[in-house]
């Protein structure tokens, strides 16, 4: 008796614990259920997005600190022989059976005990978010991302260099005459990008397809709307990304398009910093389950920093590319 009094008492010293979530538990399984859960997927992005947009280093979540579990003992080997028996987990309740089965039939009822205090989204019975965090992630950083937006739109202006256009001459198109005798009245980029709308269907074209193709539509469909000689870009060579840009009332070359991806990431900040539009848009959305996980997935992919993935901004700079491409028959009639 008294050696189970023991095994007990150094059980309960044994602690891991998710600081992303403030989750604590004694076993590594219910940890790693943790680790697979949408709420946590989630509160691990907004960490990531605040940290980055304030500087400071980030601790990614799956390096949760363990608290008197570092050495195994013979009763962390006791605990992992008894929990390969019932290595079949409710994710709701953290129970385990031998069974699949058994399982199986135990999550339709476990599932439906877990009221209105919880969403789940889709069919994927891990992603459970709880509303609580919901509401934290719509509140967090709102300020730090509106900062943001006009920190990017100053650096746009200040940052202006002072290369000269290349003249790229041939026998039938000259681009620094086109660029600056046709269309010297063209909208600067960074009016451009602030012109561009942020509106419902902005918001359920973001729940649908995620922020990478909403930015593109946004932008290759406010350029496409506009007549050629008025537009801040022109590309003539869409494979290489050869640019040109129009910022401060002057045209020349983005060689290493910084203009380009400021402008993408000022949408991107203005999108996350505007959701309330969407709540305002869809007031019942409190007591609407549906419209719940839709902003749930709003959150979710407006959160996604495709600032910091290579590959989102490339399909963005390469569908701007060919959207302003300057045709042979745009140059025939401009040469």
């Amino acid at each position: 008796m008294k050696q189970n009094e023991t095994f007990l008492a150094s059980e309960t010293l044994k602690k891991l614990r998710c600081e992303v979530c403030s989750f604590e538990c004694s076993r590594r399984c219910d940890f790693n259920r943790h680790l697979r859960t949408r709420k946590h997927e989630i509160e691990t992005k907004v960490k990531q997005n605040e940290t980055s947009l304030q500087g400071n280093n980030y601790i990614d979540a799956q390096k949760a600190s363990v608290e008197g579990c570092k050495d195994e003992t013979p009763n962390d080997a006791f605990l992992a022989s008894k929990s390969s028996d019932l290595d079949h987990e409710c994710e709701y309740c953290a129970l385990s059976f031998k069974s699949r089965t058994t399982l199986w039939r135990h999550r339709k009822v476990c599932l439906k005990k877990q009221g209105n205090n919880q969403i789940i989204n889709g069919n994927n019975v891990g992603d459970v978010i709880d509303k609580d965090v919901l509401i934290k992630m719509l509140l967090k950083n709102q300020d730090v991302m509106e900062k943001m937006v006009t920190n990017l739109g100053n650096t746009n202006s200040n940052n202006n260099s002072h290369n000269n256009l290349n003249s790229h001459n041939n026998n039938t198109f000259n681009i620094q005459m086109f660029l600056n005798e046709h269309c010297k009245n063209a909208m600067n980029l960074t009016d451009f990008i602030n012109s561009l709308p942020i509106t419902n269907e902005t918001y359920n074209h973001t729940i649908e397809n995620g922020l990478t193709k909403t930015i593109t539509n946004m932008i290759t469909d406010g350029l496409s709307n506009m007549d050629i000689l008025e537009r801040p870009i022109h590309c003539t060579d869409s494979n290489r990304k050869t640019i040109y840009v129009k910022d401060d009332d002057v045209w020349e070359q983005d060689k290493e398009l910084l203009k380009i991806l400021n402008g993408i990431k000022t949408v991107a900040l203005k999108q996350r910093t505007m959701i309330d539009k969407w709540k305002e848009a869809n007031e019942g959305w409190k007591e609407n389950e549906n419209l719940q996980n839709q902003l749930t997935s709003l959150v979710f992919n407006s959160m996604t920093l495709i600032e910091q993935d290579e590959k989102e901004m490339n399909k963005i700079v390469r569908a701007i590319s060919k959207n302003t491409y300057l045709t042979s028959d745009i140059k025939n009639e401009y040469k």
